[in-house]
């Protein structure tokens, strides 16, 4: 049996959309649902709080816990911290779905979850979220130029998009499902590489020697120290920057793979756009995220003219081998900055139309 309790802000209520809708993909998923409702709460946060625990407790006093074995608990500003709170005085064991909590909800020692906050939310400073969520062990995604109730006054059209965008995360997280979206700058720091496992153990490499061709043996250990991950980080905020594509995916969001395209055509006639990094984590190799998260970068690359996709590649032999299969083939044109910045890659190309 499965079951989704529902926690709602104070001005913010379970008939409004991110309650509403997450309603709606938990009975999808089978899962019984509770509603909680507070009644004439004061304007005094820390009143208001006590007052709505109390009236949770009463809600859910009938609840017999151990016959779940999956409860979900979706809460909603302060609501998060009321869950928080009941969870840990009556040892609760959820997963959770945090809308923009409050500072107060990390008091509680959070159960597991995923957190979504808006950069522009008046209750709850960005720096100050990434810091706990981080103490909590909590994965975040960062919605931009969001306020308390992840919209953008005045900007219906932007706010469907946006919901459209939350209830997409809130629902890989409930189905347990990888979740591919876009990242935004601000998210783009050293806490999102948390779960990431760059590591790569190689004994061959491919490489060209002489004009051919040759399987070599190279054995060395790939992994990233803290300064390739801050060059890293530096690189994939110029890309969102300048226009270009980095799109991640999370699982349980945790962020588990990603790829980024750079803005900029060159190449002459080859039109190239420059695939300037692709990973997957090493706990989620050989589940076919990296052909995917390829599949939107040559799909992205489509849609602003290029017509291929230029990768700088490592060589090893199974990196080499997951190109191949996906239709690369060396390059007609090298570029001359990426050989000399790393002579022993492979440089390949990915057609992206048919001629």
């Amino acid at each position: 049996m499965k079951l989704a309790v529902f926690f709602p802000g104070i001005g913010y209520h379970c008939d409004k959309p991110l309650l509403y809708y997450s309603e709606k993909l938990a009975k999808q998923y089978q899962y019984e649902t509770i509603k909680i409702k507070y009644e004439g709460l004061s304007k005094d946060l820390d009143e208001a709080f006590t007052g709505a625990l109390s009236q949770t407790e009463t809600c859910l006093a009938e609840v017999d816990w151990k016959q779940y074995e999956d409860i979900l608990f979706v809460s909603k500003s302060i609501g998060t911290a009321v869950a928080c709170a009941y969870a840990d005085k009556y040892s609760v064991n959820c997963r959770n779905i945090y809308y923009t909590p409050l500072e107060r909800t990390f008091t509680f020692a959070p159960q597991p979850g995923i957190v979504f906050h808006g950069t522009g939310d008046p209750w709850a400073e960005t720096e100050m979220i990434r810091t706990k969520c981080r103490e909590s062990d909590l994965p975040l995604c960062i919605i931009e130029n969001t306020n308390h109730s992840l919209e953008i006054p005045e900007d219906t059209g932007r706010n469907l998009e946006i919901l459209a965008y939350v209830m997409e995360g809130t629902q890989s997280y409930i189905e347990d499902s990888s979740w591919y979206r876009l990242l935004a700058e601000q998210e783009i720091c050293p806490a999102l590489f948390e779960r990431f496992v760059r590591h790569q153990k190689v004994t061959k490499c491919r490489r060209k020697i002489n004009g051919e061709w040759v399987i070599v043996e190279d054995p060395f250990t790939d992994d990233w120290s803290e300064e390739e991950y801050r060059l890293l980080i530096d690189c994939l905020k110029n890309t969102v920057r300048t226009g270009g594509l980095v799109c991640g995916v999370f699982y349980r969001g945790w962020l588990k793979g990603f790829v980024s395209v750079e803005s900029s055509l060159f190449g002459g006639g080859h039109r190239y756009l420059d695939l300037s990094s692709i990973h997957v984590s090493e706990d989620m190799r050989g589940q076919g995220i990296g052909r995917k998260l390829f599949e939107q970068a040559a799909a992205w690359a489509r849609q602003k003219g290029a017509d291929k996709l230029y990768i700088s590649a490592h060589s090893a032999v199974e990196t080499q081998a997951f190109y191949q299969a996906i239709g690369c083939v060396e390059a007609q044109m090298y570029d001359t900055a990426h050989v000399e910045r790393e002579p022993f890659d492979c440089q390949l190309e990915y057609r992206l139309r048919v001629e």
